[in-house]
Order: C-alpha cells, then sequence, then structure tokens
C-alpha cells in the first residue's frame, strides 16, 4: 500500500499542533542568511496538504508545491483556496519530477527525505532539487538525525485528538532496522463516533534516518554544497545526538 491514501484524511487533525508558522520563520531566517538573493519562488518538495504553502504565499511567496499523494494535494487546494498569490499544486515524485522551470528556493519539509530510503532514491530526489534550484538558490530540508535514533531509540506511542463526539486515535509502533538506516513506522488510526469505530486506518511508512557525513556526501554528488546542518529551527545552535530532526541547508555548486 502506498503512504498518505486513507492516513491522509486525518493527517491535519493528528499534526493541528504542528507551528507551521515557527517553521515558515525559520525558512525566511534561512534565506536572509544563506540565500544570494532575494527569495521570491519558492518549490515545495513533498508539500503535503500544503501547511508550508499556505503559509509562504501569505507572506507573499509564489509557491509551487509537489506531492505524489492525490488525497493530500485535493486538501492542499481546498486549504490555500483563495490565499494570493495562490499556490500551484502539481502531482509528481519528487525523484524524477520536471517542472522545466527553476526557482529561488527548494524546500522539502517534515522528513520528505527520510522516504527516500535507498542511496538511489535519496540521490534522484537531491537532484530534482538541484535541477530546480536558480544560482545562488538555496535548498532547505529536515531529516532524522541518526545520531539521536541510535542514542534515544524509537519507542510507541499513542495520541488522542478529541472533537465533540468524535475522537481520533493513532498508535504508533516503530521498528528500528539499524543496518539499513530505517524505522518502519507502524501507524493504526481509529476514528471513533461516539463507542462506535467509523473507521480503522493501518498504514506502515519506513522513514530513513541519515548522518551529518552522509548527507555531505549526497549532497555533493547531487551539485551540492553544504552550508548549515544545525538542529531543527535552531540556525545557530550545533547538532547534537539527542537533537532528533535536524536540519540542512544547502546551495548549488
Amino acid at each position: 500500500m502506498s503512504v498518505f491514501q486513507d492516513y491522509a484524511r486525518y493527517y491535519d487533525s493528528l499534526y493541528e499542533e504542528k507551528d507551521y508558522k515557527a517553521e515558515c520563520d525559520f525558512l525566511e531566517q534561512v534565506y536572509a542568511k544563506y540565500a544570494s538573493g532575494k527569495v521570491a519562488t519558492v518549490l515545495d518538495l513533498g508539500c503535503g496538504t500544503g501547511g508550508h504553502a499556505q503559509l509562504l504565499a501569505k507572506r507573499g511567496y509564489r509557491v509551487t508545491g509537489v506531492d505524489r499523494s492525490t488525497q493530500m494535494l485535493a486538501q492542499a487546494r481546498s486549504k490555500t483556496a483563495g490565499v494570493s498569490p495562490a499556490p500551484e499544486f502539481t502531482s509528481g515524485d519528487i525523484r524524477s519530477v520536471d517542472l522545466g522551470r527553476t526557482f529561488d528556493a527548494v524546500i522539502a519539509m517534515f522528513a520528505v527525505i527520510g522516504y527516500m530510503t535507498t542511496n538511489e532514491d535519496l540521490l534522484a530526489a537531491l537532484k530534482t532539487a538541484r535541477r530546480h534550484l536558480k544560482p545562488g538558490g538555496v535548498f532547505v530540508f529536515d531529516a532524522w538525525s541518526g545520531l539521536a535514533v541510535l542514542t534515544e531509540r524509537p519507542s510507541d506511542r499513542y495520541k488522542i485528538v478529541e472533537r465533540g463526539d468524535d475522537r481520533i486515535i493513532r498508535f504508533v509502533h516503530p521498528e528500528l532496522d539499524a543496518l539499513q538506516h530505517t524505522v518502519d513506522v507502524h501507524y493504526k488510526v481509529l476514528h471513533l463516533c461516539g463507542n462506535q469505530v467509523a473507521e480503522e486506518v493501518d498504514e506502515v511508512h519506513t522513514m530513513r534516518y541519515l548522518f551529518p557525513q552522509e548527507l555531505a556526501h549526497h549532497l555533493t554528488q547531487a551539485g551540492f554544497h553544504v552550508r548549515k546542518l544545525c538542529p531543527f529551527l535552531r540556525l545557530t545552535d550545533d547538532l547534537g545526538e539527542r537533537d532528533w530532526n535536524l536540519a540542512v541547508v544547502a546551495a548549488a555548486v
């Protein structure tokens, strides 16, 4: 089963606390510090339901989002209806999509790059970003840090979201494969209406965690130079072994 099918319907509810404003503030920090010119156009690879695209468009950026989930794209288009300048959303695989134009910045947020579980897929996605980047532009993405994954180890957890008589309960069971640098994240989502189960969704998302030197190697192969590697949302800090989410800023060579 492809990821983000039935699970996509519950995505925004399950991540309603995600601080898109802080993340877009971080992106603008990066643009101000590392882009060689003004950033006006942004390509959002793996845009999902358009959370970043919506806020960036409201801040005046011309945003193009790409995602392979038609369910996520439908929500993104609905969410950004009436926003000006209106984001453009396109169905495509970030390993191979070619829009035939370049952008001032390329982003891949919320561990999108972590879904590239083979070296071939990872390099293909990085080359997509490079192909769409103007000279002097920046590529920004976040990922799971292997330093933290192996230090703290992923664990079972659950989350409950309540909407009147409706409840959404998500159970997460991770299975670590240290040799493959991946975690199989088993999601079970129960949608309860009163005491009745209205829907049950099961999906497995295989996520890759990445290490600093590994990232530098693959980015170099794709035609990038690493400008900054830091804890996510903390541009001036150094990455530590307990920082689960890392951020990467890369520039075209």
